[in-house]
C-alpha cells in the first residue's frame, strides 16, 4: 500500500522516460546522473531536464526531442550556465549549423551541442561545451544536493550488503 500511496502519475511522465536511454548513456560514459529534474529554484527556468556530475564538474542537459523547439534551449541554457559549469543542448533533431542561427547563439554562450539518436543509442558531439562561470550561492546548492545523493546510494548499497549477510546467515542456519 505504500508503494501506491508514494505513486504520482505526472502529466510529463512520458516526456521525462524520454531521457531514460539518455542517461543511460551519460552514466555509461561515467557521469553521475542525478535521479530527477534538477530544480534550478527561483530560476526563470528552474527545471533542467538532466543534470549530471562528471569528476568535480557539474553538467546542465537540456533534451530536446523531435518534436521540440530547439530555439526555447538556448534561453534555458543561458539560465542554466549560472548554476553549472557546463551546459549542453541534446537534441534528437540535427540541424545543420550553416543554416541555424541557434547554432551560433549556443556556440556563442559556450554550450555544447550534441545530437542523439535513441533508437541507435549513439551521440554526435558537434559542439563541445565550454567551462561557465556559475555563482558560487548556485553552485554550492548543486553541490550540496550531489553530495546527498552520493551518502544516500551509499547507504542504500550499505544497507543492500547487510540484507544480503543476514539473508545467506538466515540461509546457512
Amino acid at each position: 500500500m505504500a508503494l501506491e500511496a508514494t505513486k504520482v502519475n505526472w502529466p510529463y511522465e512520458r516526456t521525462w522516460r524520454c531521457y531514460d536511454p539518455f542517461k543511460s548513456f551519460l552514466s555509461a560514459l561515467g557521469f553521475t546522473v542525478y535521479p530527477i529534474e534538477f530544480d534550478c529554484v527561483n530560476s526563470k527556468h528552474p527545471l533542467v531536464d538532466i543534470a549530471a556530475k562528471m569528476g568535480p564538474f557539474y553538467w546542465a542537459f537540456e533534451y530536446k526531442s523531435q518534436n521540440d523547439n530547439v530555439s526555447r534551449g538556448l534561453d534555458q541554457l543561458q539560465c542554466y550556465a549560472e548554476w553549472f559549469d557546463y551546459v549542453v543542448l541534446v537534441s534528437e533533431h540535427i540541424f545543420d549549423h550553416r543554416s541555424s542561427e541557434n547554432y551560433w547563439h549556443l556556440k556563442h554562450l559556450g554550450a555544447g551541442i550534441w545530437f542523439y539518436h535513441p533508437e541507435q543509442d549513439k551521440c554526435i558531439q558537434k559542439c563541445n561545451p565550454e567551462i561557465q562561470s556559475p555563482s558560487a550561492r548556485n553552485r554550492s546548492v548543486i553541490a550540496r544536493r550531489f553530495t546527498r545523493l552520493s551518502l544516500v546510494k551509499h547507504r542504500l548499497a550499505i544497507k543492500e550488503g547487510l540484507d544480503q549477510r543476514l539473508d545467506f546467515w538466515a540461509f546457512v542456519s
